[in-house]
């Protein structure tokens, strides 16, 4: 029986370690596979057979148990999922994600998957499509920009622009201080600037100039804008009324040190796309041909079309997983969660634990050549000494029959 155990621990052995030399073969196969998770084998012993169990001391001393295995087998194959760093393509639509997250894609029948590859582009029917031709999900755009701009402590909040108000992208507001001009806002659509002109509070008591804080500038703000263009008839079209501006951060009620404006403060009009992050759905460029497109940090994909206007067409799609050492592969770069995944969180690149969009380059495998080789040196080594430990019990055996002779 010894001898019979011994070769088939030896036999359990080796068919453990050929599994773990498939996944030393796959990890290398795949060293310049471009989003690659490379995989590690762990393995574990087998039942053994006890042949004189424990005592404990009585009149005599307490004795240990005896036991012999009958070798090991594949515990388990983990995905590692460390980041395969950054590989420059110099191709725009080419992403990274800088942490976490997987995009999004869907095949013909409506199956979703999970990569870490972005290779995009726009097929003949304008939708966003990865390397394998499949759908990129993403958070469709909702119609509407919003304008806003930072001037010391507050945020001016422009509201919605509905394509069809006004369009402040690029403006500068510039808040001027006067001790006896009236307040007032000009528009200079020609120099890109609004001017708000602001009489400074008179205290009462001390006959001191206040600063301009948060609560004058919502003062200032009240009514209707007038917009003058190079210095003609101020026009009343178009126009910002107070229900289209809001004013963000710093204190309500009286004034504190975070609430003031400096003399002369001004701060550059951004236009912000927005988007339906609400519903996820295949990305669809609906305006035809277009040029310099370009996909932001945050996953927003604009265009200039052919009226050399610059169209938002929508923003790719993030999920963070939980336990992605739970996922399958799927082939084709692709993964698949599973019950042990947790639940997926679809989001903005850079939201909820995920990274933002790194564009010109790809994520990179993360197969270490160095740790593959060496794990490979010892696996061979393994594999060649279970082996002989079958030849040996063979030759034993052999001399076992022999021994009639």
């Amino acid at each position: 029986m010894s001898l019979s155990r011994a070769m088939t621990s030896g036999v359990s052995a080796i068919s453990a370690l050929q599994s773990g030399m498939d996944v030393i073969g796959n990890n290398i196969a795949n060293v310049n596979t471009s989003g690659f998770k490379s995989s590690r084998t762990t393995f574990r012993d087998v039942y053994y057979q006890t042949l004189s169990g424990a005592s404990q001391a009585g009149t005599q001393g307490g004795s240990n148990p005896s036991q012999i295995g009958y070798g090991s087998q594949l515990s388990s194959v983990d995905v590692v999922n460390t980041r395969g760093g950054f590989v420059s393509t110099g191709l725009g639509t080419d992403c990274y994600i800088d942490g976490e997250g997987y995009y999004v894609v869907q095949d013909g029948s409506g199956k979703k998957f999970l990569t870490q590859v972005g290779t995009f582009s726009f097929d003949g029917s304008g939708n966003l499509v990865d390397g394998n031709k499949n759908k990129v999900i993403g958070f469709p755009y909702a119609g509407y920009t919003t304008d806003k701009v930072t001037v010391g402590g507050a945020t001016i909040d422009f509201g919605k622009d509905n394509l069809s108000k006004y369009d402040l992208d690029g403006y500068t507001l510039k808040v001027v201080y006067s001790k006896t001009a009236d307040s007032s806002v000009v528009a200079d659509i020609g120099k890109k600037t609004i001017t708000v002109t602001y009489k400074q509070e008179q205290d009462a008591t001390t006959n001191e100039y206040s600063s301009l804080t948060k609560n004058g500038l919502q003062t200032l703000l009240q009514g209707t804008w007038t917009w003058q263009e190079n210095g003609g008839t101020p026009t009343t079209t178009p126009s910002i009324t107070t229900t289209d501006i809001t004013i963000k951060g710093g204190a309500t009620g009286d004034a504190t040190a975070n609430d003031v404006v400096p003399a002369d403060a001004s701060g550059t009009v951004n236009n912000s796309a927005s988007f339906n992050t609400d519903s996820l759905t295949p990305i669809v460029n609906t305006y035809g041909t277009l040029k310099n497109v370009t996909i932001s940090a945050d996953g927003i994909i604009t265009g200039q079309d052919t009226n050399g206007k610059i169209q938002s067409i929508g923003q790719i799609a993030v999920a963070y997983v939980p336990n992605p050492n739970a996922l399958s592969y799927d082939g084709n770069s692709y993964f698949s969660a599973g019950v042990n995944t947790g639940d997926l969180v679809y989001s903005v690149p850079g939201e909820n634990s995920t990274g933002k969009l790194k564009t010109g380059g790809l994520a990179g495998s993360n197969v270490d050549l160095a740790n593959e080789f060496s794990n490979m040196i010892v696996t061979q080594r393994a594999y060649q000494a279970n082996s002989k430990i079958i030849t040996v019990s063979d030759e034993m055996l052999e001399t076992l029959v022999n021994m009639k002779r």
